[in-house]
């Protein structure tokens, strides 16, 4: 197909970018049949492009031409030239365009006159006399709206409008000329007001030490404006003129000290100096969307939240507190794949049955109200988090056994995981925030959400599920364009999910590990003895079998029985506690605080007997059961109800035992009450240990210093 062809004046530059990037100028000599014939500006010798060879340049966006000769610019008009139209000020764009108007009036008169010069005057002339009147309206109207803008920020000084007069000739045979020879491009009329003034500086500049009128500028500048408490433009120069004083060193005027702030510091350096580099960084840095992973399960968002409604017991009807939630998000699809609620603080204990229960397959049958299934399971190829329990050992183990990437986000970043984030605020808003119990937005003077709260923590749980479950996975997503459950299906059909492969594997696999040696009575963990004879005894005679650590893992909230790594067979052996009344369906939180009320009953250095564990945790069930039903403080009840955690799944999960009793049940079911011909033991008076089960869950709930 034959090229259009384009037309160039002699002398016009081109400049061409060829494939690698590298740009050369190139002077256009004459017009030759089909093409041109171009000569470089950087030396040698001249050839002929032809219409096509310049075509496919100038379609490809490799080809720019300049209108005039490049090569032999004054070096202000190139400066012109090199800048856009929109870079210049108002009020010298506005006078550039007035010169446009004498010089377009010379080009249409000039052949009406014998001479250029009488066309100059007569330009002069006729534009002043036709344009004067509006052009000063135009400069009282400018003065006006920048003395107002002056104003406003809290200077005084008031623009006026300068003073029209006519051009001589002789100066529009200068703009002209100019304009003529170098394309007739409106930029080359542009003003050099930017020009003006001195170009060296007006004070010497010492070398060394010594000091001279810009180092104590910038010494002032630093010391008394950057810093914090912040400090006025004038306070600082007041001491920047104390210290010309004290060295003997001329002083500048408050302006030229004010200009040096505007060139030499620019408004994130200033912000950077009073509030640090980070909140600098967050303020003036660009931050650019990333594009969503293409797979299922590619990357998943995990985190914590502590939900903005108070629940309370559901036979008291006292307020407990506020649970954690946390939740697992898939960024391809935006499905909520797990989630874990209870009174647990953040922890592996919690993240681990959030983890559980997003790998696994819900079983949503026997609940009532929900219209729709959860078709989320699979094991996650990443999982993307924040906090102490992602770095711990146990969910290191953990991802390298199931293959899942760990990426740990740096600390005060939470819009580097903004998936999971958004979903926390918008559950917050659309089902937490019409609810009774309710902290969003609310005083205490107006609203107590403790003293109005009313749902219990399975209510609680049961309208989040039918959130998740009904709402927000069939509600059109704003980033996907359909809902999360139509792409979830369309991604699945697309990339299947990796499974695990048993329900015993989530247990075993993502139990909490810890490292222990064999002794001839079994294994030992946190006062507890593990021990199963046939299968302890060949893994202790293998050779190096007395000195290994082993790795062992046990479910958090069941220390009934542990998990051991053959790492010779590749199988894990269970092995039972033998204190089976202490141990199953006692979770590690509540086996602590058993142990540290048996040691406050005992003297200094006494062993704990598996009755003293028998007796703590009547006690503390009891304790925690009172705490919840009279009237006390919502920190201790919001303590207790954590104890009373007994780690089931936010929803039933298919393969799943018979969820655990709870402690007030288990303790009843295992621990029969003495006869009646026996006198019960005495045990210190629960009013006294009310403030010790307060103070050791307040220590067990609070990080670990």
């Amino acid at each position: 197909m034959t090229a259009t062809p384009m037309r160039f004046q002699q002398g016009d530059t081109l400049s061409i970018r060829d494939e690698q990037g590298q740009m050369a100028l190139w002077s256009v000599v004459e017009r030759k049949r089909r093409g041109y014939l171009l000569r470089p500006q950087s030396g040698g010798d001249a050839r002929t492009w032809s219409d096509d060879e310049i075509d496919t340049v100038y379609g490809a966006r490799r080809l720019t031409h300049h209108p005039c000769n490049a090569e032999g610019l004054p070096k202000a008009v190139a400066e012109a030239l090199e800048k856009t139209w929109e870079f210049w000020p108002e009020d010298v764009r506005r006078e550039a365009e007035r010169r446009e108007t004498y010089v377009r009036m010379v080009d249409a008169i000039r052949g009406e006159h014998p001479t250029l010069m009488g066309a100059y005057a007569a330009a002069a002339e006729t534009v002043f006399e036709a344009h004067h009147g509006q052009w000063e309206q135009e400069d009282a109207a400018f003065a006006a709206r920048i003395s107002s803008e002056q104003r406003r920020k809290g200077s005084g000084d008031t623009r006026r409008p300068k003073a029209l007069s006519r051009p001589n000739p002789y100066t529009v045979r200068a703009w002209y000329g100019v304009w003529s020879r170098h394309g007739r491009d409106i930029r080359l009329l542009i003003p050099h007001y930017h020009r003006r003034g001195a170009r060296q500086s007006r004070y010497a500049r010492e070398d060394g030490d010594r000091p001279d009128t810009y180092k104590l500028m910038r010494q002032a500048v630093e010391a008394w404006y950057l810093g914090m408490p912040r400090r006025r433009k004038n306070y600082a120069y007041r001491r920047y003129v104390d210290l010309c004083r004290e060295q003997n060193v001329p002083a500048v005027s408050d302006r030229t000290f004010r200009v040096f702030i505007r060139e030499n510091y620019t408004e994130r350096q200033e912000y950077e100096r009073r509030f640090g580099r980070r909140a600098a960084w967050l303020k003036f840095g660009i931050f650019e969307r990333r594009t969503p992973p293409e797979r299922p399960l590619e990357e998943v968002e995990v985190d914590h939240c502590l939900i903005d409604l108070v629940v309370v017991h559901p036979q008291s009807g006292r307020a407990l507190g506020r649970p954690w939630l946390t939740a697992l998000i898939d960024r391809a699809t935006r499905m909520i794949v797990g989630a874990h609620l209870s009174f647990e603080a953040p922890s592996y204990a919690s993240l681990q049955r959030a983890l559980g229960h997003a790998i696994w397959k819900k079983d949503l049958s026997g609940i009532e109200g929900i219209d729709h299934d959860w078709p989320c399971h699979g094991v996650p190829e990443w999982l993307i988090c924040y906090g102490k329990e992602f770095r711990s050992q146990s969910l290191q183990t953990a991802a390298r056994m199931l293959d899942i990437g760990i990426v740990n986000l740096p600390v005060k970043m939470p819009w580097l995981k903004g998936a999971i984030e958004r979903v926390f605020q918008t559950i917050g808003v659309q089902v937490f925030s019409h609810e009774e119990g309710t902290t969003l937005s609310r005083t205490m003077d107006l609203y107590d959400p403790v003293a109005r709260a009313k749902l219990s923590l399975e209510e609680v749980r049961g309208r989040i599920l039918k959130w998740i479950v009904d709402d927000y996975h069939h509600s059109v997503h704003d980033t996907l364009r359909c809902t999360p459950y139509e792409r979830w299906r369309e991604l699945t059909t697309l990339y299947p999910v990796r499974p695990v492969p048993d329900f015993d594997h989530i247990v075993r696999l993502t139990g909490e590990t810890f490292f222990r040696r064999i002794s001839n009575i079994g294994i030992q963990y946190e006062g507890l003895l593990y021990a199963d004879r046939e299968k302890l005894e060949p893994l202790l005679a293998r050779r190096g079998g007395l000195e290994k650590d082993w790795e062992i893992r046990y479910d958090p909230y069941d220390l009934g029985e542990i998990w051991l790594l053959d790492d010779e067979r590749g199988e894990w052996q269970m092995i039972p506690c033998v204190d089976q009344s202490v141990s199953r369906g006692v979770s590690k939180y509540q086996h602590k605080i058993h142990r540290a009320i048996a040691k406050r009953s005992l003297p200094r250095n006494a062993p704990v007997t598996v009755a003293d564990l028998e007796a703590a945790r009547g006690l503390a069930a009891q304790t925690a059961g009172e705490l919840q039903d009279r009237k006390s403080k919502v920190r201790a009840k919001t303590r207790a109800a954590r104890y009373e955690t007994d780690g089931r799944y936010f929803t039933p999960i298919e393969g799943q035992n018979q969820l655990p009793l709870t402690t007030s049940e288990a303790w009843t079911a295992e621990v029969p009450p003495p006869a009646e011909e026996q006198a019960p033991e005495p045990l210190p008076p629960i009013a006294d240990l009310d403030a010790d089960i307060e103070a050791l869950v307040a220590q067990w709930s609070e990080p670990k210093r």
